[in-house]
Parts: C-alpha cells; sequence; structure tokens
C-alpha cells in the first residue's frame, strides 16, 4: 500500500478513522477454552456517507489472555482499502502482539507492534522500505491504532476493571507515534436508533489533538463520535437504524457578556463577525480586533474545511480569548476570514493584501458600533495576524495598541525553511541530505518570490519546469493548496522589520518555547527592533510549556498538536487581560 496514501487517509479522516480489521492467522494453542467475551459490528459515517464497515470479536482465554480480531472496509477518495488486524493481550490488557495487514489497489502494507524486553516494538512496512519506532514506557500502555473501533471496546474494558489508569500512554503504531491520553466520565447519555430510546453512558476520551465521545450500553460500546471530524459510528446489533444523541438544549447563554452578529462590506464582499460586549454600565469600552492566523479559519479561531463548510481542528482561541477579555470588561470583535463559514469570498484566492484589506474594514465597523470606544482599539495577532497587526497599527494614528502572539519578526520565507530544518532535525536527517532538503525549499521559495498570478495560471509541468525536484503527485497537490499562491508571494516579499521599526503604540508580544511553527526567539527580533526604534512601551513574554496554538505543551516541540482540546493556557489570558487594563481601562 502506498505510504502517502494511508497517510492521507489519515489526515482526511483523523484519528478515529482508519479502522484496522482482523487479520487471521493459525495459533497452535488449543482454543476450545476460549470464551467470545465481545463482538461487535460497526458502521462509520462522516457527515452522515458511510465510510468504513468493521465487525469484531474479542475472545478470552484463561492462560493466554485476550484476541482481538477484526476485519472490513474503509471507502475514501474514491479508494477501497481492505483490512485485516489481530490483536493478544494479557490478562491485564497489556498488549503483546499486534498485526494489521492494509490491502489497496497500489499494493500491501504490514503494521506490526512486539512486546519486548525494552518496550513497545513498532514497525511499518511497504514494500522493502521498514520504519521503527519504540514506546519505553509500558505501564499503562493502550493500543488504539488509527481507527480500530474494536481496540476502543478493549479499552472501555481495561478501564472498567481498572488494571489501566485514567491517565494512560496510548500507542498508535500506524503513525509510529505514542500520546498522553486520558479517559473521562462516565456520564448519562440519551441516544436513539430509529423511534427506539436508549440511556447509556458516555466516556471521553482525550487523544492527542482528539476528542472521542465512547457511547457504552449494558457494559458494551456501542457508538462514539469525533465532533471536530464529524464524524459518529454505531453498533449495528444494537443502533440498526444508526444513532442520534440527545443534545442539551441551547439557552443562548454566553457567560457574563452579550453578543450580536455584524456584517460589514470589504470592497465588493460581505463579511461576517461578532461583537462580544461586557455586562455593565460603563458606557463605552476598550476594544480588541482579533487578526487571524494563517489558512481557512473562522471567526472563533477554528480551522474550516473548504468544500464542507465542517470544522476540521476546534482551536478556538479568539472566542476563549473574547471570553476571558469580557469578564475584565473589555469588548472585542472577531470575525470569519473571507471565503470561510458566514462571510463571502473565496478564501483559496486571499492574497495578503486581501487579508490587510478585510482587516481594515472590520477596524472601520468596530470603529462605528456605539458602545465601542474608537481611541481605545487594539490589534491582537496572532500567527500570521501578527504580520498583519503592525502593517495596520502604522499606517492607522489612532490604534492604541498592538498584541503579537507567536509572531514572527522575520518574512515568512525565513521562518518557513527554518520550520524544514528543524523538522527534519527532528526525524534525524543531517548532513549532506539536510542540505539537500533544504536546496530544494531554497527553489521552492525562489520560484514562488519570481511567480505572476495563482496556482491554477500553471500547468503541472511548468511547475516541474520552475522546480525540477518537484514530482507530478507533489505539483498536482501544490495546485490544489488552499493557500494562493499571491499570499505566499507576498508573505515572502514582505520586509516585516521595517514595518515593526516604525511601530510606536504599546506592543505586548507572546510566544512559546514549544512552538514549532515560529520559533520563540522572534520575541527577541522583534523586542529589539521595536526597542532600537525607540519604542519604551514593549513587554514580552516568552512561556516556557508554550505551543503555536497557545496551550500548555510539556512534550518536545512537535507539529502534532496534542493539547487543542484543552483551554488556551492561563498564562496567555492573564499577561493579556492584565497588559489591556494597564494601558487601556476596562
Amino acid at each position: 500500500m502506498n505510504t502517502k496514501l494511508l497517510l492521507l487517509i489519515g489526515v482526511v479522516l483523523g484519528l478515529l478513522l482508519l479502522t484496522t480489521f482482523g487479520l487471521v492467522t493459525d495459533r497452535s494453542e488449543p482454543v476450545d477454552q476460549s470464551q467470545l467475551v465481545d463482538s461487535g459490528h460497526f458502521i462509520l459515517e462522516m457527515n452522515g456517507i458511510p465510510i468504513l464497515e468493521e465487525s469484531y470479536t474479542l475472545e478470552f482465554h484463561p492462560a493466554d489472555g485476550y484476541l482481538l480480531n477484526s476485519q472490513g472496509t474503509i471507502v475514501a477518495n474514491g479508494q477501497t482499502v481492505t483490512l485485516a488486524q489481530q490483536t493478544q493481550y494479557d490478562r491485564n490488557f497489556l498488549p503483546i502482539n499486534y498485526q494489521l495487514a492494509a490491502e489497496t489497489p497500489s499494493g500491501t502494507q504490514i503494521i506490526s507492534a512486539q512486546m519486548g524486553l525494552r518496550g513497545l516494538e513498532m514497525e511499518v512496512r511497504v514494500g522493502l522500505s521498514i520504519q521503527n519506532a519504540k514506546v519505553v514506557d509500558v505501564e499503562n500502555l493502550a493500543l488504539l491504532d488509527n481507527n480500530l473501533i474494536g481496540q476502543f471496546a478493549v479499552l472501555l474494558r481495561a478501564i472498567r476493571t481498572e488494571v489501566i489508569d485514567r491517565n494512560f500512554t496510548a500507542a498508535i503504531p500506524q503513525a509510529l507515534l505514542s500520546l498522553p491520553a486520558r479517559l473521562e466520565g462516565p456520564n448519562s447519555v440519551t441516544f436513539h436508533s430509529g423511534e427506539t430510546t436508549l440511556v447509556g453512558k458516555q466516556f471521553d476520551l482525550y487523544l492527542g489533538d482528539t476528542v472521542i465521545n465512547l457511547i457504552e450500553y449494558e457494559g458494551r460500546l456501542v457508538g462514539l463520535t469525533n465532533r471536530n471530524q464529524g464524524t459518529i459510528g454505531y453498533d449495528l446489533n444494537v443502533c440498526p437504524h444508526g444513532i442520534r444523541l440527545a443534545l442539551a438544549p441551547d439557552d443562548g447563554t454566553i457567560g457574563e457578556a452579550t453578543e450580536r452578529d455584524v456584517a460589514f462590506a470589504s470592497g465588493d464582499l460581505s463579511l461576517a463577525g461578532t461583537l462580544r460586549l461586557p455586562l455593565s454600565d460603563d458606557g463605552v469600552y476598550p476594544a480588541a480586533l482579533f487578526i487571524h492566523g494563517s489558512g481557512p479559519v473562522n471567526r472563533d479561531g477554528n480551522a474550516i474545511d473548504l468544500e464542507t463548510g465542517n470544522i476540521v481542528m476546534e482551536i478556538d482561541v479568539y472566542r476563549q480569548l473574547a471570553v476571558a477579555l469580557s469578564d475584565v470588561g473589555i469588548a472585542s470583535f472577531r470575525f470569519d476570514k473571507r471565503g470561510v463559514s458566514d462571510s463571502e469570498g473565496d478564501a483559496t484566492l486571499a492574497s495578503r493584501s486581501d487579508l490587510l484589506d478585510d482587516a481594515r474594514a472590520a477596524i472601520q465597523v468596530l470603529r462605528e458600533q456605539p458602545e465601542i470606544d474608537p481611541d481605545r482599539i487594539i490589534l491582537i495577532g496572532h500567527s500570521e495576524g501578527s504580520y498583519l497587526a503592525p502593517v495596520l497599527a502604522v499606517e492607522d494614528p489612532d490604534i492604541a495598541g498592538v498584541v503579537l502572539l507567536a509572531g514572527g519578526a522575520r518574512a515568512l520565507d525565513a521562518i518557513t525553511r527554518w520550520q524544514v530544518e528543524s523538522l527534519l532535525g527532528q526525524q534525524g536527517i543531517e548532513g549532506a541530505a539536510l542540505e539537500a532538503a533544504l536546496a530544494q525549499q531554497d527553489q521552492y521559495t525562489a520560484f514562488v518570490e519570481v511567480s505572476q498570478g495563482e496556482w491554477s495560471d500553471y500547468t503541472v509541468a511548468e511547475l516541474q519546469a520552475e522546480i525540477p525536484w518537484l514530482g507530478e503527485e507533489a505539483a498536482v497537490q501544490l495546485k490544489a493548496t488552499p493557500l494562493a499562491l499571491s499570499w505566499l508571494r507576498e508573505h515572502y516579499l514582505a520586509e516585516p522589520a521595517e514595518v515593526i521599526a516604525q511601530l510606536q503604540d504599546p506592543v505586548l508580544i507572546v510566544s512559546g518555547e514549544k512552538d514549532f511553527q515560529v520559533p520563540s526567539s522572534e520575541a527577541g527580533l522583534l523586542s529589539e527592533l521595536l526597542e532600537t526604534a525607540g519604542n519604551d512601551d514593549v513587554v514580552v513574554h516568552v512561556f516556557p510549556d508554550l505551543n503555536h496554538l497557545l496551550r500548555y505543551h510539556p512534550e518536545e516541540p512537535n507539529l502534532t498538536y496534542r493539547h487543542v482540546n484543552e483551554p488556551v493556557d492561563p498564562r496567555v489570558i492573564e499577561a493579556v487581560q492584565d497588559w489591556i487594563l494597564e494601558r487601556f481601562g476596562s
């Protein structure tokens, strides 16, 4: 099986969607003492469309422990993958041996894991290519490979019998990863299948970036949902007509604040946002305007699938910060980027200049709100927004202050090169191989900087001619990227240091030492540029164990965001609240 295909399916469908199924092998041990303790026949749907079907059985043998077999098919991107899986556990549900065979039109992939003296040895084999990883700490270990629903059923049994802790390590052999995980609950939950209403228990599994809700009925796993990925699974034996959860009533409560939708024009487009106002009698308020990070992002900071409109990563940074600001008497305005959610336009053609125009229009509409003090508007730029906010503040003398979250002082081309070098270095690539990869990145950058128009203006052959190392498949993917070529070009050619040197407003800089997208050293460069230019009101916070999405991140820096479903780090919230209150009141 093509590794890139399987990984692509994993990206599209998330940790919950790649199911693996029963591998039938010969066993020399007698099986007449085995007893069937669980079974399931699951359907998993994404946005109402079935994408996999899995049948599994779990047997128990008094001497050998547990044996999980599963088999089935997954359909994604027009391709069908058949899978067979077998996992052997000891009597305490510790995984001893695991094997998955995935058959696709392009070949076979074998994924395995074996418990040894030095821990759990994981292996991915595609043709002659073999990759390995190891999990050393196996004291509280659960095997939760990409979307083995049967293994979620095993996890519930292990938790119920208290043989592993609620906080545990999840091994994911297919991704050669181990992630910290925890299980919370159970809470009572009402669910429906057709006209039948049932009452069961819900457990919430926090697995890396993903929250998976596990629905248990009469001691068995019968359903699971992943709201971020838009997936829901159900056992046909219990829920023959699918599963529908009874949602809590939405009473519109948003805390001690009021919110109203505000539509505004940016050129010929209508954009949509939310104005959040504290509940007090203060008359007019200082207000913060949130300026987004890169990509298709809505007003709350969530990443959106442009084809379906569904949330693919519920980051929620701007909404959480807006709530924190209203708690201390500060208003805020956040809006959907062009082409995202309720805002018009084509996000894939949005240039840096377009996004600056949209932010200018947002500033204007915010000033026009009767509850807002037009002389106390603060720009809060996150990631890409930290490049745009200084431009807006320099050109607009009425902006009161600027907050730069996870921002850079160097241009995007330099930051991107650092990302490539850091990622490859983390993978152990060095010397000539690293230099060759960086040379390829430099070729790509050089093309972007001299390019014209958009990706659609180039054929695959033309891209390959401009970037000689680019394969045909990679060129097709490049043309389909949701970031406009004009966006890249303008960012690569921009000189943010020149803008920063002109910024005389009060500035708060917040960065994280575990940021793997923008190095924390950029905070020092920003501060140095500002102070050299004579700005004497600059506050810098570089927090340890903070990642790019402003979450607490105690692990080594990486691009696997394991804490998105946890709240924004309180250190960030407190720093922003205190800085605005000190300078602009409430």
